[in-house]
């Protein structure tokens, strides 16, 4: 094989395609992405941003936190806080520059916590997977009931 063959071998890969895998790999670079733990009580939701590197706490929130008027003095909708919750928390992420999270949900039945996943939607932050921690089971499957068998005093001949 001469010099000339090599060359000609060299010149013909495809420089532009193996640029292209670089780049992608420098926005996945520029990609930061945090855990959000989501825990529910029955009047109340406690939100926690985690880094996903470091494993430190970077910021948390609860429902107490934003501002809602009461104009009539109603009874307090959790849903509605629930979605301003949903706002601020979003705008916290979005400030201190992450811009993928994923989010873990307690097993709790409240409307506040679908509340806070339709705030989170609206910002620009992409949620690339949803998870539902502790599925723990109410009663799990009916065990069989145990019969009581029948005693026979008198012998049977």
């Amino acid at each position: 094989m001469s010099i000339k063959d090599c060359s000609f071998k060299l010149k013909s890969v495809n420089f532009s395609s193996m640029s292209k895998i670089f780049q992608d790999k420098k926005k996945e670079a520029n990609i930061k992405r945090g855990n959000v733990y989501i825990r529910s009580t029955n009047k109340n939701i406690f939100c926690i941003l985690l880094d996903a590197q470091d494993k430190k706490v970077k910021t948390s929130c609860s429902l107490r936190v934003p501002e809602y008027e009461n104009e009539f003095n109603e009874r307090e909708n959790v849903f509605k806080r629930g979605i301003l919750l949903g706002e601020l928390f979003g705008d916290k992420v979005e400030n201190l520059g992450y811009t993928e999270i994923v989010v873990y949900l307690d097993f709790n039945i409240n409307k506040g916590r679908k509340g806070v996943m339709i705030g989170l939607k609206k910002k620009k932050v992409k949620i690339s997977l949803i998870e539902l921690l502790k599925g723990y089971p109410h009663n799990g499957c009916r065990p069989s009931k145990m019969r009581r068998k029948k005693i026979r005093t008198k012998p049977k001949n």
